[in-house]
């Protein structure tokens, strides 16, 4: 938030607006991506996969930024937490009857690619209470396969 008070006696009035975290957000992020993943910690090698290719595809709508898969038909709203130059780090949060898995990738944009870690952690209950938590750690790369790129966007 910003606030802007002029000390002039001839202008006393006070402008507030709001700077969200989705305009901070590199332009190039949306689009969709070819992302690898490789496990590098675990707490349950039988729960994740050792490793994967997968498309994400993200979007902005407003002030909401949706991740989705075009390959699984999974879509979820997700909360961007901060974003420090091209580094961006967002929350996307899943509830199931007995279950709640909450991931946490952390990007980091170089052109037409990216690369980062994307940590999942998953709580299982059973009548309500915890019986279980895993977590796993991806190493991940991106490639951009559609959407603007970074020299589109730069007139590089």
């Amino acid at each position: 938030m910003f606030v802007y008070l002029c000390v002039n006696f001839a202008c006393a009035t006070v402008i507030e607006g709001n700077v969200t975290m989705t305009d901070k957000i590199p332009e190039e992020i949306y689009g969709s991506w070819r992302v690898e993943a490789v496990c590098t910690r675990t707490t349950n090698k039988e729960m994740f996969e050792t490793g994967s290719v997968d498309i994400w595809t993200l979007n902005r709508n407003g002030e909401t930024v949706t991740l989705s898969n075009p390959l699984s038909g999974a879509r979820a709203d997700i909360n961007i937490n901060e974003v420090k130059g091209k580094t961006v780090k967002f929350v996307k949060k899943s509830y199931y009857p007995d279950e709640e898995s909450v991931e946490t990738p952390i990007l980091t944009l170089q052109g037409d690619n990216f690369t980062g870690v994307d940590r999942i952690n998953v709580k299982t209950y059973q009548n309500g209470k915890l019986i279980r938590e895993d977590y796993v750690e991806y190493q991940v790369r991106g490639t951009k396969i559609s959407g603007a790129s970074a020299r589109g966007i730069f007139g590089i």
